[in-house]
């Protein structure tokens, strides 16, 4: 057993030391101190909000990955737990990567992969059980680990072999887990098991096509009436028809498992956010008639500069609010989790206002709505005194939404190419567009029509506190909305 990464040793070190910074969300879920990735174990166990996830506590770069962990009533407010997994086996010895949670008999039982580094720096991945009684305190299986290369189909990769996500059907309990072949294309495998402790390869569930990349990370089924939905994120990927290279993507991919072949048809494939800052996310089944799930992403991005490390602020990374996926009308939906519009107190509504230019207010809340018809145009200006600013274009003649942060602090990759301006392309018949934005310290949530989302992180000098919407084709907002999120709590980074 290792010493160097223990429990003790990070939930004194995160006892014992804060952060406080102006970038901190107020009703994102953040870390209380250090590096934060993708959301683990998202579920709900005795009537609450569990949320773990990679952590590294001791500094705000990707380390030896812990799992965070924190819960909540209504997926606004967090309580922050103590550190549910730490690196301290030598089968996780180099990180406890992603994985899952799932109830069994009363207990909540952790799915994760254990990473490691030989002498040699060979990395192997393998999977490994943690069992709690209180959904608090968890011991690692003696029988971990529960999966490893042996446990790899011939053909597919030994080294990247993480994140399950494990589920139940029909008294089996199941985990498709990320996958590569041994010559670099994204795939899923299932594993099925009677107990989470003993498994066996099933099949490839889901097979290499072009949206895959080079590497399956994530992977999460989901099961409507009628279809099934694979959420994953790929690496390496590139549009064949833009040529737009995406080191990162995640996408929803409807189909259907066939479950005499144990396989995935696709049927339809969309990405799932279409703003900067968006991976990895993971949900859970809230309820069974019909089917609804929570989800819950990192809302950050890879090899890119982030402004609360640089700066020293001692922290890095946040997740999105949380949101409900549903099956409606033949279209996956996501929208804004019903607990948090729950929480919405809407502090001013205007009914038809007609915009000849421009419309101008302060802007201390978190939540702007409005309805506009799908062929006008609409530019949202959030701003400073200090010329910093961030602009919401809506363009529906062209079917598009923009997003651009370029009057804020640098945002980069490795070799200095800035991420300023997003454009997503929204296809939408004729009607209205509701838009609905969540604005927090340091991230902008956009959802049109619980349909799309946008997502995006920006960090600014001072706070944005003026609000603009501009137009020059005389449009007519059917409605707007400004609201605040109630929060019975301050968070430390205020």
């Amino acid at each position: 057993m290792s010493n160097e990464y223990t429990l003790e040793k990070a939930n004194d070190f995160i006892q014992n030391n804060k952060v406080k910074s102006s970038f901190y969300p107020k009703f994102n879920f953040a870390a209380p101190i250090g590096w934060m990735n993708d959301p683990n174990g998202v579920s709900i166990f005795n009537d609450e909000i569990h949320l773990f996830y990679q952590h590294y506590p001791y500094d705000s770069v990707h380390g030896k990955m812990h799992w965070g962990h924190a819960k909540s009533q209504d997926g606004i407010e967090w309580e922050h737990l103590n550190v549910a997994l730490a690196p301290d086996q030598p089968y996780d010895k180099d990180g406890v990567f992603s994985g899952s949670a799932i109830e069994k008999d009363g207990k909540l039982y952790l799915m994760y992969t254990g990473h490691v580094v030989n002498d040699e720096g060979e990395i192997r991945e393998t999977q490994n059980i943690a069992i709690s009684e209180d959904g608090i305190n968890f011991e690692k299986s003696e029988k971990n680990p529960v999966l490893d290369e042996k446990d790899v189909p011939a053909g597919s990769s030994i080294v990247d072999f993480r994140d399950p996500k494990v589920f139940e059907r029909e008294g089996k309990y199941y985990a498709v887990i990320g996958s590569k072949t041994e010559d670099q294309k994204g795939q899923a495998l299932l594993y099925v098991s009677k107990d989470l402790i003993e498994w066996d390869f099933q099949s490839v569930i889901l097979p290499h096509n072009k949206y895959l990349g080079d590497m399956v990370e994530c992977p999460d089924l989901l099961f409507f009436e009628e279809s099934d939905v694979f959420l994953l994120s790929a690496m390496n990927y590139t549009d064949e028809e833009t040529g737009e290279f995406y080191p990162h993507i995640s996408w929803i991919i409807e189909g259907k498992v066939d479950w005499t072949t144990f396989v995935f048809e696709v049927h339809s494939i969309k990405k799932m956010d279409g703003g900067f800052d968006f991976y990895a996310p993971q949900t859970s089944l809230v309820s069974k008639n019909p089917n609804e799930y929570m989800a819950i992403a990192w809302q950050q991005a890879w090899n890119r500069t982030l402004p609360s490390h640089d700066l020293n602020h001692k922290w890095a990374g946040q997740m999105t609010i949380p949101r409900l996926i549903q099956k409606q009308e033949d279209k996956i939906i996501q929208k804004p989790y019903p607990s948090i519009e729950n929480n919405l107190e809407i502090i001013e509504k205007i009914e038809n206002l007609h915009l000849a230019s421009s419309w101008n207010r302060k802007f201390t809340e978190d939540y702007l709505e409005f309805e506009i018809d799908s062929s006008q145009e609409l530019k949202v200006v959030l701003s400073n005194q200090a010329n910093e600013r961030l602009i919401l274009n809506i363009n529906g003649p062209q079917q598009k939404i923009s997003f651009n942060r370029r009057n804020t602090m640098k945002i980069e990759d490795q070799k200095g190419r800035p991420f300023e301006e997003i454009i997503y392309p929204i296809p939408t018949k004729k009607g209205s567009w509701k838009i609905k934005c969540f604005v927090d310290n340091s991230s902008m949530q956009v959802f049109i029509n619980d349909d799309y989302t946008l997502t995006s992180t920006f960090y600014t000098h001072e706070p944005l506190d003026e609000l603009s919407l501009n137009s020059e084709n005389q449009t007519v907002l059917r409605y707007l909305k400004i609201g605040k999120l109630k929060m019975k709590t301050e968070k430390q980074g205020e």
